[in-house]
């Protein structure tokens, strides 16, 4: 199995948090890790991987962090089928603010409107309660692990 982990971030928590997903997922899934700002949407279908795990940071008045603006606009106007896709939603935020983890929710909705198909539950850390993101990272992707469906025996 495959995944590939795409992060978008303001301040590196995003990029240290989907290394922790990776190191997660290593041993199961092959993945690699890439910052939406050096990716096109063409790497979601075109890297062939069994899961897409986004982790972006919300930032500024819920606009999504890094290079995920850029990406996400891409993807609303090529509009790629992506049925058959599985993804995987990390959200970091802060309840302080109105639009706590609003990039998580917003790159959730893109998704299935394309026909992805989410993969367990949208995490939504909060920079505000104190815990470290990679360890909530890391009990997270235990779950997603433990809700994709097993391979099929050849």
């Amino acid at each position: 199995m495959n995944a590939l982990i795409l992060y978008g971030t303001e301040t590196g928590n995003a990029e240290a948090t989907a290394t922790a997903i990776s190191q997660v997922l290593a041993g199961t899934v092959d993945s690699e890790v890439h910052d939406l700002a050096d990716t096109t949407p063409d790497a979601m279908t075109q890297a062939g991987a069994d899961l897409v795990v986004l982790v972006t940071a919300t930032h500024g008045e819920g606009d999504f962090a890094g290079g995920g603006a850029d990406f996400f606009e891409a993807l609303t106007e090529t509009k790629p089928d992506l049925t058959g896709l599985r993804f995987a939603v990390f959200g970091l935020g802060d309840s302080y603010y109105t639009t706590f983890n609003q990039a998580g929710e917003t790159a959730a909705t893109i998704l299935t409107t394309l026909g992805a198909t989410q993969v367990g539950d949208t995490a939504r850390h909060d920079a505000s309660s104190g815990d470290d993101p990679e360890e909530i990272a890391e009990e997270w992707a235990r779950e997603v692990l433990a809700a994709l469906p097993a391979p099929v025996a050849s």
